[in-house]
C-alpha cells in the first residue's frame, strides 16, 4: 500500500466528505423518524429492512444468467422435445408443385421484319421537329418546373 503524503491526503478527504454524508443521512433519518411515534419504530424500521432485501434479491435474480431448466435432469431426448401436434400440414402442400416443362410461345400478330423501309415506318413515325421545336422545349420545361416545385 502507498504510503506517499498525496494518498494520504486523498484518503482524509475522502473520509472527511464520507463523513459529512453520513451526518447528512443521520439527520434524514432522524427528522424522518421524529415525525414516527416511537412505539411504531421498530415496525417502520423492520418493513424498510424487508423491503431492501426483497428489492436487492429481485436486481441480483434479474442480473443472473438464464439457465437451462433441465441441465440436471437425466431424461432421455424425447422427454426435452416439443410434444407432436396432430393436425400438421403435410409437406407436400406447403410448396408450389413444379411448373411444366412445356412454355407457350410468344404469339406475333404480324410478321417480323428484319429490315424497315421509310415507307412502312412512316404510320408509326412521328418527327418531333415537324411541330417546332418551341412545344417540345416548353413541355420540358414544364415537367422540369413540376419536379423541382415538389422537392421540399
Amino acid at each position: 500500500m502507498p504510503s506517499s503524503p498525496r494518498f494520504l491526503t486523498q484518503i482524509q478527504t475522502f473520509t472527511r466528505e464520507l463523513a459529512k454524508l453520513l451526518a447528512r443521512v443521520q439527520l434524514a433519518v432522524d427528522g424522518k423518524m421524529g415525525r414516527i411515534p416511537p412505539r411504531a419504530r421498530k415496525p417502520v424500521l423492520v418493513t424498510a429492512a424487508v423491503a431492501l432485501v426483497v428489492l436487492l434479491v429481485v436486481l441480483v435474480g434479474a442480473s443472473l444468467p438464464e439457465r437451462d431448466p433441465y441441465a440436471g435432469w437425466d431424461l432421455p431426448p424425447v422427454m426435452i422435445q416439443a410434444p407432436a401436434h396432430r393436425d400438421l400440414i403435410p409437406p407436400e402442400e406447403l410448396f408450389l408443385p413444379d411448373e411444366p416443362d412445356f412454355v407457350p410461345g410468344v404469339m406475333l400478330g404480324r410478321e417480323r421484319r428484319e429490315e424497315w423501309t421509310a415507307e412502312d415506318a412512316e404510320p408509326w413515325w412521328r418527327n418531333p421537329l415537324a411541330d417546332g421545336e418551341e412545344q417540345w422545349r416548353i413541355g420540358i420545361e414544364r415537367m422540369v418546373d413540376e419536379i423541382m416545385e415538389s422537392v421540399p
